[in-house]
Formats: structure tokens, sequence, C-alpha cells
């Protein structure tokens, strides 16, 4: 068979093999370092956005429309909001029509609107606009009001406004000016370190007529909290524009008038919290990186007022990104200290130091190479930092493989079906394999189905893990043999010469044997998996359905509620402003409402590189339908007056434009016909096409005296051809994280544009396909609908691909059922314990799900396998001992490892590693509980017996001899053990002198109670006596007599 023969290669050739992969890891490490670029981090938020999504595409296109579209003097784009002629009708240049006022009326409104959101999906904008007049308040802050560009510090007061007293005015009033006195203060601060920090202690000094707050009084500050308190309910009930500069009062700003100070409104707007103990101070600062060590000087005030009645709660410095790429790589010490306790974990397993560093080495070597593949075999060129917890997995199962191969090559030492190198290399292999290549595959398979998803981060993370899993798995089939059969040969021989092999202390010697009792419990065939399997059964099937219902309906993995991504610890003074902060002050919530904007002409799909975050690809055009065409007017007019009918359209304010016809007409309607006789109100609606043509022209010439935005509504011209349309009107629905809530306005506008396109398309109007857009307002919930409706079918896809592999590998169905059964219910576990911690579905926890369902596998996987390959085919119970016996010691050391390295990384400061290290830890506990207690428990009660529902086609059936055609004699090393006199093995009359018997058949070990990590016995070579230790083997120069009563080798010689 093909094993045999690459057996036969390891065997005698473990150095070609080796020379290959490091052949291998020098090309890729030369290309990583010379041609590869190297990883960015610093912004750890790119690729978050789906690609190819109908939202995204719409929003491309019109990104790409808006860039080609030229403003003012702009000779270099492709479209312009007028026609490019170099004809002008006389008087047309000094003709004002009637209509151009709506759109100068638009456009200043537009002005103090901002379409683009502030943050990733955030939609928001400043509704006040700065006046040129400098006023006394700027006077005294040097500024107008806070900006959201100034860096900003949140401090607890310990009561509320109404409860602010003289001492905790003086104590907020020291602190400010602790913090601006500081000597790394006075480098950054703009415009000048004389102006005043917008707080809440100046704006009550700037009320009270007091150039400082260290000289307010008691009675100024009762005086003005009076005041506050009183117009607190104004601010909260009355538009905002009613304390503009231009204030006029009127039923609509119905106010007393001490309550109308702009001062007033921006205390309860930007600095004092909805209705919490908390303020934000405005600092003269611009945010940016070189802030860094002023916020380190705040973070060491910050430990110094854990006592404090006034405290520094949280930083808002523009920084995360900054600090966080600086953490990425701080933080990486807890993962090489887990690192460290995982090797100690494997020595103490393998009692190698030589084993321990080929199997780190052979993580890092699949590091490297999946590295060059991700980059020059894929073609991808953005490498998220979500990569990086890749290295996790690959530890996982790279500790995992080494628990199974070396577990099997110990035991087939032992077993009596092998008695020379090449026969222990070959069943270890037939046996190992096929263990490593189930829960590689499966794994493998998991990560490859999430990079269905249009989410560029977690398709890269998905392309990446399932890469390194699967070169890790071919590392563990050549690099790892090779290198134990190299041990053999020649590193255990001249260390038994120096009495070196062995690391024996009492301490791992008593621990040995606490796991030896623990294991044996687990194992004996009357224990509490045989005895409390009825118990066991209900148990977890009942924990299944409580974990469906939790992780299902309540409280479920719901979507993400904050488009503020958490990157960093939940503690860390960034993230508490981001998330605890913020959404107590009015200016957060305050979000605007979403923009409808119809856009023809566009081609919507998506044309730029997937893998390149900041492309958006290329404006393409498409045709527009006859616009002066009367029947085309008349749709454009009905498609407008239908979209102010809707609900969804703001009827709370008259919008007088955002259709380019009804700007038309109402222009010509005010145009006297004396001045113009052509376009003017005596004209009825459609125009006859030579007449609208002639209007559309001089009513767009007219425009471009205004200053047209390049998002404004209005026509597109391509010189002198109208080539895009943009429809745009404000909505009565405002931003918001809820999902539901930006569900239905989505389905709302796209239900009402399908309606209007059904009654185009009735009419031939082919050419009458709009997109729609808000400008980004809808990104944040493509992410949410992206990431609710891909999970499903990717779990479904990953079990389906699990349940495949475990047929292939067992061709038996009930087998498979047992094992599916088993997975499901780890996973339905895992995942339900992650929505009782409060987890949402957001980009970092859809990663760690895609995880849960790979890694779940594992030990199941190693159960079934072992079940399969059980000698004891005629009884259950005995076949399910025998299993756990030979992988029990794996799966517990693989747990182990996995808890280990998981605790290790939870004090870490950057949010993937933490939220890894509680997966990590999760998963491995309950996927070792369902492995060694469920699945045992189900397949002794349903288990299949010989061949019940086993599939053998013919052309599946191995054949039970064969040929070696070896050309040279075989590795005849023979093996001798004196372990203890509890253990013992049969050992063929001519092992030693039969090459040409066939290497086939399935384990048969006499096990003992023997230790779980008994050390492995030793290859030695023919040599002088040594006297025999302990755990130890003795070199022999003969086979020892095997006495045929009870055909067991005498060991008296020994």
């Amino acid at each position: 068979m093909a094993h045999s023969r690459y057996s036969e290669i390891l065997t005698h050739y473990p150095g070609a093999v080796l020379a290959i992969v490091l052949v291998l890891v020098s090309c890729s490490t030369i290309l990583n370092i010379l041609v590869a670029p190297p990883p960015d981090f610093s912004d750890p938020l790119q690729g978050f956005i789906p690609r190819y999504s109908v939202i995204h595409s719409a929003y491309a296109a019109w990104s790409n429309l808006i860039d080609e579209t030229a403003v003012g003097a702009e000779s270099n784009k492709l479209l312009t909001t007028y026609p490019q002629s170099n004809t002008l009708q006389r008087g047309d240049n000094s003709t004002t029509w009637a209509g151009s006022t709506f759109l100068a009326a638009f456009t200043k409104q537009e002005a103090t609107y901002d379409l683009w959101p502030t943050s990733t999906y955030g939609y928001a904008g400043d509704n006040v606009t700065r006046s040129s007049r400098r006023t006394a308040k700027e006077s005294y802050f040097c500024d107008s009001q806070p900006r959201r560009g100034y860096a900003q510090v949140a401090l607890k007061l310990g009561c509320t406004l109404a409860q602010l007293d003289i001492h905790t005015f003086v104590s907020l009033c020291n602190l400010q000016k602790e913090l601006e006195s500081s000597p790394l203060y006075a480098p950054i601060c703009e415009p000048s370190c004389l102006c005043r920090s917008f707080s809440l202690v100046n704006y009550v000094s700037y009320l009270a007529g007091r150039d400082s707050c260290d000289r307010v009084s008691e009675s100024d500050l009762k005086g003005n909290l009076q005041i506050l308190l009183e117009c607190k309910h104004y601010v909260e009930d009355l538009p905002a524009d009613c304390w503009s500069e231009n204030f006029v009062r009127s039923d609509r700003c119905n106010m007393s008038s001490m309550c109308a100070d702009r001062s007033i409104y921006e205390i309860f707007y930007y600095i004092m919290s909805k209705s919490t103990d908390l303020t934000i101070t405005y600092v003269h600062i611009a945010k940016s990186s070189s802030n860094h060590p002023f916020y380190l000087k705040i973070r060491q005030l910050m430990r110094r007022q854990q006592k404090e009645p006034v405290q520094v709660l949280a930083v808002d410095f523009g920084l995360k990104e900054y600090v966080f790429e600086k953490l990425l790589f701080k933080d990486s010490l807890w993962i090489f200290s887990a690192l460290l306790l995982i090797i100690v974990i494997l020595l103490f397993y393998t009692r190698s130091i030589f084993i321990t560093s080929i199997t780190f080495i052979s993580m890092a070597f699949s590091i490297v190479i999946s590295f060059s593949i991700y980059g020059f075999v894929f073609q991808i060129g953005y490498f998220p930092f979500l990569n990086l917890l890749a290295a996790v997995v690959v530890v996982a199962l790279g500790a995992d493989d080494l628990f199974v191969y070396w577990k099997t090559w110990t035991t087939i030492k032992l077993s009596r079906n092998a008695s020379v190198l090449e026969r222990i290399v070959t069943l270890t292999f037939q046996h190992a394999s096929v263990a490593m290549f189930v829960t590689s595959a499966s794994t493998a398979a998991a990560f490859y189905a999430c990079s269905y998803t249009d989410i560029v981060s977690i398709r890269c993370f998905s392309v990446y893990a399932g890469t390194c899993v699967l070169v890790h798995y071919l590392l563990a089939v050549t690099w790892l043999p090779a290198c134990v059969v190299l041990y053999e040969k020649y590193a255990l021989n001249v260390c038994s010469n120096h009495r070196k092999c062995e690391m024996q202390s009492k301490g791992l010697q008593c621990l040995q044997n606490i796991c030896t009792r623990i294991t044996r419990m687990l194992s004996s065939r009357h224990t509490i998996i045989s005895t409390w399997s009825r118990v066991w059964l209900p148990f977890f099937l009942l924990v299944s359905v409580a974990s469906a219902v939790a992780l299902f309906f309540w409280p479920g993995l719901s979507p993400p509620s904050s488009d503020m991504f958490q990157v960093l610890s939940a503690n860390h003074p960034f993230e508490v402003f981001d998330l605890q902060v913020k959404p107590e002050f009015a200016v957060s919530a305050d979000r605007g409402r979403l923009p409808i904007i119809f856009v023809f002409g566009v081609n919507p799909q998506f044309n730029g590189q997937y893998f390149k975050v900041s492309s958006t690809g290329a404006l393409v055009l498409r045709p527009l339908p006859k616009l002066s065409a009367p029947k085309t007017q008349l749709w454009f007019s009905d498609f407008c007056y239908e979209l102010r009918q809707q609900p969804f359209f703001d009827q709370s304010q008259h919008q007088p434009v955002g259709c380019f016809i009804e700007e038309m007409r109402a222009s010509m309607r005010f145009r006297p016909c004396d001045i113009d006789p052509v376009c003017c109100k005596k004209l009825s609606f459609p125009y006859n096409e030579s007449t609208f043509t002639h209007c559309l022209v001089r009513w767009s010439l007219q425009n471009r005296q205004i200053k047209v935005a390049s998002s404004d509504p209005g026509i597109r011209y391509q010189g002198t051809t109208p080539s895009a349309i943009i429809i745009s009107f404000q909505s009565s629905v405002k931003f918001d994280y809820s999902y539901q809530t930006m569900k239905e306005f989505h389905e709302n506008v796209t239900r009402f544009l399908g309606e209007r396109l059904a009654e185009c398309l009735q009419s031939d109007c082919e050419a009458f396909t709009p997109f729609f857009t808000t400008a980004g307002g809808l990104l944040f919930y493509d992410v949410q609908q992206v990431l609710v409706h891909s999970l499903p079918t990717t779990v479904i896809v990953i079990i389906v691909t699990a349940a495949v592999i475990i047929f292939l590998t067992t061709l038996n169905i009930l087998l498979t059922f047992c094992a599916l059964v088993s997975i499901s219910s780890s996973i339905l576990c895992t995942l339900a314990s992650l929505a009782l911690m409060g987890w949402q579905l957001n980009i970092l926890e859809s990663v760690i799900v895609s995880l849960a369902v790979g890694l779940s596998m594992d030990f199941p996987l190693h159960v079934t396998v072992a079940y399969k390959i059980s000698s004891s085919t005629r009884d259950r119970q005995r076949r399910v001992t025998v299993s756990l016996q030979h992988i029990r010691g794996c799966i517990t050391a693989a747990m182990v490892t996995t808890l280990a390295a998981g605790l290790c990384v939870l004090p870490a400061q950057v949010l993937a590693y933490c939220k890894l290290g509680i997966f990590l830890a999760l998963v491995s506990v309950t996927s070792w509980f369902h492995a060694l207690f469920f699945l045992p428990s189900l397949l002794m009660h349903i288990g299949p017996i010989g061949s019940f529902l086993q599939i053998n086609p013919r052309c599946c059936r191995l054949k039970t001899t064969r040929s070696t055609g070896l050309t040279r004699p075989m590795d005849k090393t023979i093996y001798s053990d004196d372990l203890s006199t509890e253990l013992t093995r049969v050992l063929p009359s001519n092992a030693s002198s039969s090459p040409q018997e066939p290497i086939t058949g399935e384990l048969e070990v006499e096990v003992n109670d023997q230790n779980l990590l008994t050390p492995p016995p030793i290859l030695l070579q023919p040599g002088p006596m040594i006297v025999p230790r302990w755990g130890r083997l003795s070199p022999i120069t003969e086979l020892p007599s095997v006495s045929p009563a009870s055909g067991r080798s005498s060991v008296e010689s020994l």
C-alpha cells in the first residue's frame, strides 16, 4: 500500500524528507522577507465593511460618482454639474431664475448637514454653523463651541448636577489646572495654552462673569446651577436652532429669556450627561498621535485617583489605532507565556526536549509557508490583524497532532505487531495519520466555509487559517515522522551513552501517579462513564436543548448594537469612553436623519479589487432614457410625487428641492413670458421634446452660478449629454444602531423602488434602473445583515462537511451519526455559553464562532476514529473502553494545553487576545466533556457492532497480504523492555528473520494500569549491557526466548 511505501522512505531516508521541507521553508522565508510587503496594522478596522453586497455596491458607485464629478474649475473629472457648452444665448448670464432660489436654499441647508459618517458607520453632523463675528464667548474659550476634533476627557463627579457643591466644584477645578499645568500640555495645545477648555467649571465661570474657576464663589455656583436646572427641560424639548446666534422668538421656540443663552444649551448638549454624574472636558488639543505622552500622564493620574471624589474615567485623544498597534505587539508577551506553558506540558508528556522542539519548529514552518501561499498563490495583499489568531489554531492543532502521533508511536512499540523500526513507522503512520487527517480536514473545511462572506477581514482570516491547518497537516506527516525516526536511530543512542535521556524527578512521578488514577477511573470497565452512561445521555441531551434555546431564542447571539468596534479590553479608557461615556451625552445621540438618494445612469456593480480594502472601483455609466420624451417627463414627475407620499419621507418640513423635474417646472412657473418666451409659465407639462431640451440646458447653465456640490441633486453631464441623475430627499428616519429599525427602513425604500420599476417596465422603460443609497448611512446595517445571515449557513456547511469527512473515514453511517450528535451538542453548548456571557455577533465574535465550530470537532473525532479501529468489534462496552484507553491521554493533554493557553492570555488588553483566551478555555473544556462522557455513553448504547451499517464497497476493501517488494534488508532493530512486571508483550518467534512479513493489521495492545504519561520505550542499538532502570529499555543482542505454554517472553535474562 501507499502508506507502506512512504514508511520505507521515512525509515531509510528521513534526511531526504527533512531536506525537502527545509528547502521549501527557506524559499518561503526568502519570498516573505524580500518580496512580500510587511503587514500593516495601523488601522485595525480596515476590511470590516462588506464587499459586493447590494448596499456596499451602491455606496461604492455613489462614491465613484462623487469623485468623478467636477466642482468649480476642475477639468480632470468625467462629469460636470452643467453642460459644457461654448455658446450661450445673450442674457443667460445676467438673468436670475426664480427657481434658483430654491437651489440656493438647499445648498445653504446642506452645508450645515454632514452627509458622510464621522465614524466607520456613524451618521452625524454638527447642526450649528460658525459665525464670522467673534463673540464674547469666543474670546473667553478661543472658539464658539466644542469641536469633535478636540481631545476629550471624561470625568466622574460622584454626584449629579443638582447635587454639585462647592467642594466638588473646587476639586474639579484643581484637577483641570493640574492637567493644563503639565509640561507635556504646552507643546500640543492649540491655538494657545491661554485658551480655556470647554469644561463645566469654565462654563460656570463664564456665566458668573469670572475669569477663572477658582474665583467662583458658592453663591455664584448656586445661582448658576439654579438657572441650569430650570432651563434643562427646554434643551431636551426644543430643537437646536432655537439657540442659534440669530435667535428669533417664536411659538416653536417659546422659552424664558434667561435660558436663551447658547452656553446653557452647550452645557447640556456637550458637557453634561443626560442622567448620570459624568461630564466631558474638551481640551484645546487636536486628536493625533503626538498626544501619546500626555495620555500616559493622564493614565498615571487615573491610577492615583482611585479614592478621590472627582476621577478621570475615560479619554478620547484619537489614539485608539495608535495604541492598539503598540499593544498588539506588547500583549504578545502573554502569547509567549502561553507558548512556554505549552512547552512545559509537552516536555512533561514526551520527556524529550528534541521532540518538543521539532513540534514548535513545525508550527513556525506552517505559519511561514502559509503566509507565502496566502500572498503569492492566492494573491491576497491584505493581511488583517485577525489573521494573527491563526497562530493559536496552529499551536492547538500542533500540540494535538503531537499527542496523537507520540501516543500511537509509543503504543505500537509495545504492541505484539511491531518488532522492527519500519513496522513501527508503518503502523504509526497508518493509525495516526487517519486521526490527524480527520481533525485537520474538518477544521480546515470549517475555516474555508467561513470564507463565504462579504466581509473582507473574515474571508482573509478564514483562508489563512484554513491554509495553516492544511500545511501543518502536511508537516505532521512529513517533518514530524522523519524527525522521530532520526531521534530513534541516532539521538537516543547518544543520549543513552551519556545517561541523560529521561527527565525524572519525584515531582513528575507524583503528578504522573495522579494523572494515572484519574485516567484509570475514566477508562475502567466499571467507571463513571460505563456505570453512569444512562445518566450522562439525558443530561447532555437536556444541556443541548437548553443551549439551543439560549442560542436561538433568548438571549441569543444578537447583531452588534454599536458601530464603535471594540478592539481593546472593556476597562481600557478608550473603550470606556466609546462604550459607556458617549451614549450618555446628547451630542452622540443626535445622529441626524438619513437621506434618500436615487441615482440613475450609473451601474451599481462593484468592480474594485476585493482584497484591496481602499479600492472602490471605477465609475461605470449606463444609458439614460430619453429625457425629452413626454412619457419620461411624466414618469420622473410621478416618481418624485409618489416618493413624497411615502411614510419614510420627512413630512415635518418643506423640502422644495431634490428632484430635477420639479425644480425645472417650478422655475418655469415663475418665469414671465416677456423675459423668456420659450421657457415661461404659459407652457403646459409635459413639454414637447425641443422645448424640454432647450429649457433643461438653460436651467442647468443657470445653476453654475451657484456653487453646487458634487453630492447635490440634479443632472450630471458628460460634455453636453446628460449621463446621470441624482434625486435626493431627507427621510423621516434617524440613524439607529437597531437592526430591526434599519431593516424596516431599507425594506420600505426597496419595496417602493421595486413597485415603481415594475410600472416602468410595463411601459417599456428598461433604462429606468436607479439604485438607492444613503451615502453610507446603511453600511453598519449591512454589516449586521451579513453577520446574521451568514452564520447559520456557515454552521450548516461546516457540519455537513464534517459529516462527509467522518463518513469517508469510517464508512459507517451510525458512527457518523453519533459523532455528529456529539459535535453538534458541543458547538451548541459553546455558542450558548458565549451568548449567556453577553457576546454580540460582531466581526471578532464571528471569527471566534468559526473557531468554535472548527475546534469543537477535534476531540470527538479522535474518539470516533479510535472506536473505528478498535479490535473489539463485538462488544460495545469493551470497544469503548479500549478506545478511551488509547486516546484518553492525548485528549486530556490537548485539553490541558488549550485550557492553559487560554488562561494565560486573559490579562491582555487587546480584545482579540482576551476574548480568544475566554473562548479557548471554554471550548477546550466543553469539547473534552462531550468527547469523554457524552460520545462514549452514546456509543455504549447505539454504537455500531461488527459490520452494522458499514459500507464496504469493493473498491474500498483492503488486501490483507501483500509483497513488500523490498530490495534491501529491513531495519531489524529489536525492542525489549522492563517497564514493570505488570506489562509484558508477545513477540512473534520469527520477528527478526521475516523481513517479508506483511506490515498490516490492527492495533493490538495489552493495556494494564500504567501511567498516562509513561515514558516511551527507547530504541537502542545492540551494544553493551546497561543496568536496567525504571522506564528504561535495555539493549539486547538477540531476541528473548518465548515460552510455548504461556506465549510470553522471558525477561529473566534481563
